[in-house]
């Protein structure tokens, strides 16, 4: 026989064997490690081997889910469904989707079929993996339904106390409802269970990460990698510990054992940059972000994270160019998602882009406008955009933001009343100007800078400097800061020149050279003052 023949037929009998080889614990140990290109590949052929098999095709669903393609993971659960009608993973499966997209009464309808199989005469539910499953279902995504998770997870552990994988989802149940304590107990339970078992551990470090005890979360994935020390989870945790520490070469090699030992997917990487997105690492997540839009430019999302990034890193670099690039993301994202899945972030992103570009005010009242529209009782939406109004000289607009956002939010701090108030002055708003900075010195009596703009309001309401408006507020303000001229000297010019031409006004001019004789101290060069000192006798 030709040696090439021979060769072929070897080669070929290996992969066979080597893809018969493949179980349904190799595709579990496949998600567990991240790998979930591979846990796809896995359950693909487990499906193709075992159709009738309802379990490989609600963990090729999960594979898919990993792999943010929510449309493939619908498929993978409805042909569950379709070849195994009374396996209970895939409507949970289905009704994860579901809590996803906000659609939490169909999802119900979901887990309820998925939990009708198990339920005794009795209405008890006698299956404690299901039970388990539905529970992890109900805290995976955004939208989490806490206490119905926790009712069927304390279900699961009365029927298998000792079961290791409802220790787990308890845990996990228990942290997302933010008691970390609860959560410990039962990971630490788990790891008496089955010791040898990294998982419990991870989890454990995790809590700790949380609460930024580095010494105790360093401490319990050692334990972890003591196990395994390719556990891919432990290797990503130790790489968070490391990056939040600031030591970024140690994260970075952290990182890089994970992805070794998971897999360098475009998954992971988009995971890497939304892990570092929502951490607000704006500077870190950019680039990763671009890299994945190059490999694969199908998910949108992508584009919107790219968008309020060029954002945060222009604001932090003061780059202009940041801000064009952010435009052209964010609209290219607007352009291509569903209505109803806009945020009112985008459109206040949009706007603060355009905000930070050279004639584009209009385009930035449109879209700040349309954020406050779709987020009415998002208050520090109304603060914001007052913020960004100003930028533009917007006044009249940044007015009514102010006084919206101060009339609903329950928060109001000192600096409120001061953005107010300086929006109304610029506004030419006096008497609203006037109204805050006199709640400003009510509420923070020590704060100078009220005295010396409500002198300004008071100064610009009586331009002649006939009454008393302004003198008090000068007054005080000098007084608070005389100690150190050099540091307030444009704003003490200003209270000096109001002082100054009051008491000539009031023909004491003794008093008025005092202050005269003060600015040029400051300003040496000032030929106004010199001349006002002329005038009334002075050198």
């Amino acid at each position: 026989m030709n040696r090439l023949i021979i060769k072929t037929i070897v080669i070929s009998s290996v992969i066979v064997s080597t893809l018969q080889a493949q179980t349904l614990q190799d595709g579990l140990r496949a998600l567990d490690f991240d790998k979930y290109e591979s846990a796809r590949g896995i359950f693909t052929q487990l499906t193709q081997k075992e159709p009738i098999n309802g379990e490989n095709w609600y963990y090729l669903g999960q594979s898919y889910l990993n792999l943010f393609k929510e449309d493939s993971a619908e498929w993978a659960y409805n042909e569950g469904v379709k070849f195994a009608p009374k396996t209970a993973a895939n409507y949970v499966g289905l009704g994860e989707l579901l809590i996803a997209n906000k659609k939490v009464e169909e999802a119900k309808t979901q887990f309820n079929k998925a939990l009708s199989f198990s339920r005794g005469r009795d209405g008890m539910i006698k299956d404690a993996k299901t039970l388990r499953l539905v529970a992890s279902a109900l805290v995976s995504t955004e939208n989490k339904v806490v206490d119905e998770a926790l009712n069927h997870i304390k279900n699961a552990l009365e029927i298998a106390p000792q079961d290791y994988d409802v220790l787990i989802a308890a845990g996990d149940v228990y942290l997302e409802m933010n008691k970390g304590g609860d959560a410990a107990t039962q990971y630490e339970r788990a790891e008496v269970v089955d010791p040898k078992n990294p998982k419990a551990f991870t989890r454990v470090a995790a809590i700790w990460l949380r609460v930024r005890n580095s010494e105790q979360t360093l401490t319990d994935l050692n334990k972890a990698l003591a196990i395994d020390p390719n556990y891919a989870p432990a290797l990503k945790l130790m790489s968070e510990l490391y990056y939040k520490s600031k030591k970024y070469q140690l994260a970075k090699d952290y990182y890089t054992k994970y992805l070794n030992n998971s897999e360098p997917s475009l998954a992971n990487q988009k995971r890497f940059a939304k892990i570092l997105f929502n951490s607000k690492e704006f500077e870190d997540a950019l680039p990763k972000i671009l890299d994945v839009i190059k490999l694969d430019d199908s998910d949108v999302y992508m584009h919107r994270m790219a968008g309020y990034s060029y954002y945060e890193v222009g604001e932090l670099k003061k780059d202009t160019s940041m801000y064009r690039q952010g435009v052209t993301e964010l609209e290219l994202f607007l352009s291509k998602i569903a209505n109803d899945k806009m945020l009112a972030s985008d459109y206040e992103y949009l706007g603060k882009l355009y905000s930070r570009i050279p004639n584009k005010d209009s385009l930035t009242v449109i879209n700040m406008s349309k954020a406050i529209e779709m987020a009415p009782d998002k208050i520090e939406l109304l603060k914001e955009a007052g913020m960004v109004f100003n930028k533009i000289k917007r006044f009249d607009k940044s007015i009514v933001c102010f006084e919206t956002y101060i009339s609903k939010t329950d928060k109001i701090i000192p600096a409120d009343y001061y953005l107010l108030g300086m929006a109304s002055y610029f506004g030419k708003s006096l008497p609203k100007a006037d109204s805050a900075f006199t709640k400003l010195i009510e509420v923070k009596p020590d704060y100078a800078d009220g005295y010396y703009w409500r002198g300004n309001v008071q100064a610009s309401l009586d331009s002649e400097a006939k009454d008393t408006l302004g003198l008090s507020s000068y007054i005080t303000y000098v007084r608070m800061v005389e100690a150190t001229p050099e540091k307030y000297k444009k704003n003490l010019i200003v209270s000096y020149d109001y002082l100054a031409k009051y008491y000539i006004k009031q023909e004491k001019d003794s008093i008025a050279k005092g202050y005269l004789e003060k600015i040029i101290a400051l300003d040496p060069n000032n030929k106004q003052a010199k001349e006002y000192l002329k005038s009334i006798g002075g050198k």
